[in-house]
Protein backbone atom coordinates (compact mmCIF):
# COMPACT_ATOMS: atom_id res chain seq x y z
CA UNK A 1 0.00 0.00 0.00
CA UNK A 2 1.20 3.48 -0.79
CA UNK A 3 1.34 6.45 1.57
CA UNK A 4 -1.32 6.55 4.27
CA UNK A 5 -2.26 10.01 5.59
CA UNK A 6 -4.22 10.42 8.83
CA UNK A 7 -6.58 13.42 8.69
CA UNK A 8 -8.15 12.83 12.11
CA UNK A 9 -8.38 9.97 14.60
CA UNK A 10 -11.34 8.61 12.64
CA UNK A 11 -10.39 9.08 8.97
CA UNK A 12 -7.29 8.55 6.86
CA UNK A 13 -6.75 8.77 3.12
CA UNK A 14 -4.49 6.98 0.67
CA UNK A 15 -3.88 6.71 -3.06
CA UNK A 16 -5.37 3.83 -5.05
CA UNK A 17 -5.43 0.51 -3.22
CA UNK A 18 -5.61 -3.01 -4.61
CA UNK A 19 -7.45 -6.09 -3.38
CA UNK A 20 -4.15 -7.39 -1.99
CA UNK A 21 -3.84 -4.26 0.21
CA UNK A 22 -7.02 -5.08 2.13
CA UNK A 23 -5.35 -7.53 4.53
CA UNK A 24 -2.86 -4.85 5.61
CA UNK A 25 -5.66 -2.27 5.90
CA UNK A 26 -7.59 -4.60 8.23
CA UNK A 27 -4.43 -5.36 10.23
CA UNK A 28 -3.88 -1.60 10.68
CA UNK A 29 -7.26 -1.53 12.44
CA UNK A 30 -9.46 0.12 9.84
CA UNK A 31 -13.12 -0.88 10.05
CA UNK A 32 -14.44 0.79 6.88
CA UNK A 33 -13.21 1.69 3.39
CA UNK A 34 -14.65 4.37 1.08
CA UNK A 35 -13.69 4.24 -2.60
CA UNK A 36 -14.01 7.71 -4.17
CA UNK A 37 -12.68 6.62 -7.55
CA UNK A 38 -14.92 5.79 -10.53
CA UNK A 39 -14.20 2.50 -12.27
CA UNK A 40 -12.26 2.72 -15.56
CA UNK A 41 -10.70 6.09 -14.75
CA UNK A 42 -7.37 4.57 -15.83
CA UNK A 43 -6.74 1.31 -17.61
CA UNK A 44 -4.57 -0.27 -14.92
CA UNK A 45 -6.72 0.48 -11.88
CA UNK A 46 -8.40 -2.46 -10.13
CA UNK A 47 -12.17 -2.71 -10.37
CA UNK A 48 -14.21 -1.51 -7.42
CA UNK A 49 -15.99 -4.89 -7.22
CA UNK A 50 -12.67 -6.72 -6.75
CA UNK A 51 -11.58 -4.40 -3.93
CA UNK A 52 -15.04 -4.58 -2.35
CA UNK A 53 -15.00 -8.39 -2.39
CA UNK A 54 -11.62 -8.43 -0.62
CA UNK A 55 -12.81 -5.89 1.95
CA UNK A 56 -15.98 -7.80 2.76
CA UNK A 57 -14.02 -11.05 3.07
CA UNK A 58 -11.86 -9.36 5.73
CA UNK A 59 -14.93 -8.12 7.63
CA UNK A 60 -14.63 -4.48 6.57
CA UNK A 61 -17.53 -2.22 5.62
CA UNK A 62 -17.06 -0.97 2.07
CA UNK A 63 -18.75 1.88 0.19
CA UNK A 64 -18.22 3.04 -3.38
CA UNK A 65 -18.92 6.78 -3.68
CA UNK A 66 -17.28 7.67 -7.01
CA UNK A 67 -16.25 11.30 -7.40
CA UNK A 68 -15.25 12.75 -10.76
CA UNK A 69 -12.35 15.16 -10.23
CA UNK A 70 -13.57 18.76 -10.16
CA UNK A 71 -17.25 17.77 -10.35
CA UNK A 72 -18.29 17.29 -6.73
CA UNK A 73 -22.02 17.71 -6.11
CA UNK A 74 -23.84 18.83 -2.97
CA UNK A 75 -25.49 15.41 -2.87
CA UNK A 76 -22.13 13.66 -2.83
CA UNK A 77 -21.01 15.91 0.05
CA UNK A 78 -24.16 14.97 1.97
CA UNK A 79 -23.54 11.27 1.30
CA UNK A 80 -19.92 11.55 2.45
CA UNK A 81 -21.00 13.36 5.63
CA UNK A 82 -23.48 10.58 6.35
CA UNK A 83 -20.81 7.93 5.76
CA UNK A 84 -18.42 9.70 8.15
CA UNK A 85 -21.14 9.66 10.80
CA UNK A 86 -22.45 6.12 10.29
CA UNK A 87 -19.57 3.87 9.20
CA UNK A 88 -17.54 1.98 11.80
CA UNK A 89 -14.30 3.81 12.57
CA UNK A 90 -11.55 4.29 11.75
CA UNK A 91 -12.31 4.86 8.06
CA UNK A 92 -9.89 4.72 5.13
CA UNK A 93 -10.94 6.69 2.04
CA UNK A 94 -9.08 6.45 -1.24
CA UNK A 95 -8.97 7.72 -4.81
CA UNK A 96 -6.16 7.98 -7.38
CA UNK A 97 -3.88 10.15 -5.21
CA UNK A 98 -5.85 10.73 -2.00
CA UNK A 99 -6.63 14.33 -2.96
CA UNK A 100 -10.31 13.84 -3.89
CA UNK A 101 -10.93 11.89 -0.70
CA UNK A 102 -9.24 14.65 1.31
CA UNK A 103 -11.33 17.26 -0.51
CA UNK A 104 -14.49 15.33 0.33
CA UNK A 105 -13.47 15.37 4.00
CA UNK A 106 -12.85 19.13 3.97
CA UNK A 107 -16.24 19.79 2.38
CA UNK A 108 -18.28 17.17 4.19
CA UNK A 109 -16.96 16.58 7.67
CA UNK A 110 -19.35 17.30 10.50
CA UNK A 111 -16.61 17.14 13.14
CA UNK A 112 -17.20 20.56 14.68
CA UNK A 113 -14.13 22.08 13.03
CA UNK A 114 -14.44 24.87 10.50
CA UNK A 115 -13.99 24.38 6.78
CA UNK A 116 -10.98 26.75 6.94
CA UNK A 117 -9.38 24.65 9.70
CA UNK A 118 -9.84 21.43 7.71
CA UNK A 119 -8.36 23.17 4.65
CA UNK A 120 -5.35 24.22 6.75
CA UNK A 121 -4.88 20.63 7.91
CA UNK A 122 -5.05 19.36 4.33
CA UNK A 123 -2.53 21.97 3.18
CA UNK A 124 -0.15 21.13 6.04
CA UNK A 125 -0.29 17.49 4.93
CA UNK A 126 0.73 18.44 1.39
CA UNK A 127 -2.63 18.39 -0.39
CA UNK A 128 -3.28 21.12 -2.99
CA UNK A 129 -6.96 21.89 -2.63
CA UNK A 130 -7.01 25.37 -4.18
CA UNK A 131 -9.87 24.18 -6.41
CA UNK A 132 -12.07 23.35 -3.40
CA UNK A 133 -14.63 25.90 -2.23
CA UNK A 134 -16.62 26.05 0.97
CA UNK A 135 -19.81 24.05 0.53
CA UNK A 136 -23.11 25.87 0.71
CA UNK A 137 -25.40 24.82 3.51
Amino acid sequence: MEKLTQLTETISVTPQITPSDIKEIAELGFKSVINNRPDHEQAEQPLNSDIEQSAISMGLKFVHLPIVAGKVTAGQCQQFTQLLEELPKPILAFCRTGTRSTAMWTMSSNDGESFAHRMDIAKSLGFDLNWVSKPEK
